[in-house]
């Protein structure tokens, strides 16, 4: 019978090994995420929560907490709503401080940009090339600025975060969604990816190499051809096309989907780069391969031991 397992904690990380126990306990001497967790968790709460406002807001509350705590204890109360703030105080005082960093990456303070460093868009060009003049201004109530016109984008990106132009777009929740969508997929991807190796040190630590080559190896093979791939995708496009090619750009989202329907005949949604359809379905199939791989393999392993045992007792 395995012993149980005990975390030591003290008031700053006692609410994160809440949330991991909460989720499970794990094994008698397996390795504890709970101090990845303390960055992890408000970090990835922070890339959803990117407001600098409403993260000061999060941080003044956390820091008055923090600071009166001693004669909060002292208060005892029976308040279930109240303690379980209370007893969260560190963490919501990092997914303060973590949401005002990525409120200035996203440039957004109670859903209004800073101008700190200027814009890198200029108006001034389009006029000076004739495509605005005051009739096009007269005759429409949304322009659009043209990054392919020289002048127009000046080519030296934002010195820090979203620029200040994007703030007065009609377009922004367009492309902000977009851009967070992506973001999201590539963090979240890489945090499963960095969890399936955690596991790769228990099965080191207790000397089970079955378990790293009919579980660890399959998972890693299964995620990154399929969603290691859509990171590669995400990442490469951001790469190979700028505005002069953005109109040719093709939609990752129905590549994606025709990947797992060996769909490559579509002519509303061009190839990304040369020898695509090979290298996806070489990846799909591979994916598939790690199923059985992953799920068959082990069980029939443990029933032969099994049998072996068996055999050696009645011996």
């Amino acid at each position: 019978m395995a012993p149980p397992t005990f975390n030591r904690t003290n008031k700053f990380t006692a609410g994160f090994q809440n949330i991991v126990d909460a989720y499970g306990v794990g094994s008698y001497r397996e390795m504890n995420p709970a101090p990845y967790t303390i960055i992890t968790f408000p970090f990835l709460f922070a890339v959803m929560f990117g407001d600098c406002g409403h993260g000061a807001v999060m941080l003044g509350f956390a820091l008055w907490m923090v600071t009166n705590e001693k004669t909060l204890l002292a208060q005892k109360s029976n308040n279930e709503i109240w303690n379980t703030f209370f007893g969260g105080r560190y963490l919501i005082l990092l997914m303060g401080i973590f949401s005002i960093y990525t409120g200035f990456i996203y440039n957004d303070c109670f859903s209004k940009s800073f101008n700190i460093f200027g814009s890198s868009w200029h108006t001034r060009p389009m006029f000076r090339n004739n495509t605005w003049n005051p009739h096009v201004l007269e005759e429409n109530q949304v322009l659009q600025l043209d990054p392919a016109i020289p002048g127009v984008y000046s080519g030296n990106p934002y010195p820090f975060g979203i620029d200040p132009i994007w703030n007065i777009a009609s377009n922004k929740l367009t492309f902000l969604n977009s851009y967070k969508m992506k973001m999201s997929v590539v963090m979240g991807i890489t945090q499963m990816v960095f969890g399936v190796t955690l596991s790769l040190f228990n099965h080191i630590y207790f000397k089970k190499t079955i378990n790293i080559v009919v579980q660890f190896i399959p998972e890693m093979i299964f995620i990154l051809c399929l969603f290691g791939y859509l990171v590669f995708m995400v990442i490469f496009k951001w790469c190979r096309f700028d505005v002069h090619v953005s109109q040719k750009a093709p939609s990752i989202l129905i590549h994606f989907i025709n990947m797992f329907l060996f769909n490559y005949n579509d002519p509303t949604n061009g190839p990304l780069y040369l020898h695509q359809e090979e290298v996806q379905s070489f990846l799909v199939i591979f994916a598939l391969i790690a199923v059985p791989w992953m799920l068959l393999f082990k069980p029939f392993i443990l029933r032969a031991n099994h049998r072996r045992a068996q055999r050696m007792v009645r011996a």
